[in-house]
């Protein structure tokens, strides 16, 4: 019961304004006033149209420069990661320099051992060589 009130009600408001907005033929007032609403109307409109139009131009030009921006950040970027790789690639050119330097190192000191050995097994052959030549002596003497 209540559904069918509620329809019934909402049919006759809607056919109430349906009614209220048909021009009358005996009254030529209303519908000059009715004329001129109109163009303020469309002048409003207008003026809808023309504030979204500058709300875009605004949204654009808040765009271009936030791309603008984008667009240094990235070449600053850019110019780091170029120092960066010149830095990184100075360092590999020292760490190739240190290494054969290391190598250099190692090499010299294996010839350091090799005249080390070789310079003891000499002193032992002079030791040698020293004893047998003071048996010889006192045997002659």
């Amino acid at each position: 019961m209540k559904k069918l009130a509620a329809i019934v009600l909402s049919f006759f408001l809607m056919s109430g304004t349906a009614f209220a907005d048909t021009p009358n033929d005996s009254d030529p007032p209303a519908q000059t006033s009715k004329k001129k609403s109109a163009k303020p109307a469309a002048k409003s409109a207008t003026a809808v149209l023309a504030e979204q139009v500058e709300a875009l131009r605004q949204t654009l030009e808040a765009q271009q420069q936030q791309i603008q921006q984008l667009k240094e950040e990235l070449s600053r970027r850019d110019s780091q990661i170029g120092d960066v790789k010149t830095a990184a690639a100075a360092a590999d050119a020292k760490a190739a320099e240190a290494n054969t330097k290391v190598a250099e190192v190692a090499a010299s000191n294996a010839d350091v051992k090799t005249t080390t050995t070789a310079l003891s097994s000499d002193v032992a052959d002079l030791k040698l060589g020293s004893d047998a030549l003071k048996g010889a002596v006192q045997d002659t003497q």
